[in-house]
């Protein structure tokens, strides 16, 4: 099953949270480091598991590259699995933390993708108001370098490890899918 974590950044924290992943995934899940600056909508195809990793941008808008992305998503049917990281400032951005994230993940459903996989508690996050909160959880792994960076690492090998948990359920269906 091909794999990629495609990460869009404009400060270098995303990029670096995608590198602690894609290590972290390791040796269970090997996956491809992929700037989204390199790729168009309909690559996505591509791979049969993707891991989106997006900063919110600005107040509660898309990072630039994951922008013309999502611009280009219509007409585009995704055949792929999905989860989501997002990247975010909680204090300074109370009511718009990891709306890009939230934002990225519903045109991905609604573009036919599959998700519901890694979504984490929004415990330990003080914020106002989240597009990225669904049923009560965060779409995918909440990150904040700018006021939580100490709670970075332990965030990611707890998620890590929750996605190595539910890999076998998502060759599982990619396999149905395909099979």
């Amino acid at each position: 099953m091909k794999s990629a974590l495609i990460y869009g950044s404009c400060t270098g924290r995303t990029w670096h949270v995608a590198e602690l992943i894609v290590e972290a995934l390791k040796p269970e899940i090997e996956v491809e480091l992929i700037d989204v600056n390199k790729i168009g909508a309909s690559d996505l195809n591509n791979w049969d598991f993707i891991i989106s990793a997006i900063p919110t941008w600005d107040v509660g808008e898309l990072e630039y590259g994951w922008s013309d992305v999502y611009d280009d998503l219509d007409g585009v049917e995704l055949r792929s699995s999905i989860a989501m990281i997002g990247v975010g400032d909680q204090c300074s951005y109370a009511d718009t933390y990891q709306d890009a994230m939230g934002i990225l993940y519903k045109k991905f459903l609604e573009c036919g993708a599959t998700g519901g996989i890694g979504f984490t508690s929004t415990d330990s996050h003080e914020f106002d108001a989240s597009l990225g909160v669904i049923d009560g959880l965060f779409c995918g792994l909440a990150i904040d370098e700018d006021t939580q960076d100490d709670l970075t690492e332990p965030r990611i090998a707890e998620w890590a490890g929750q996605i190595k948990k539910e890999w076998p359920s998502i060759v599982q269906r990619h396999e149905q899918a395909v099979g």
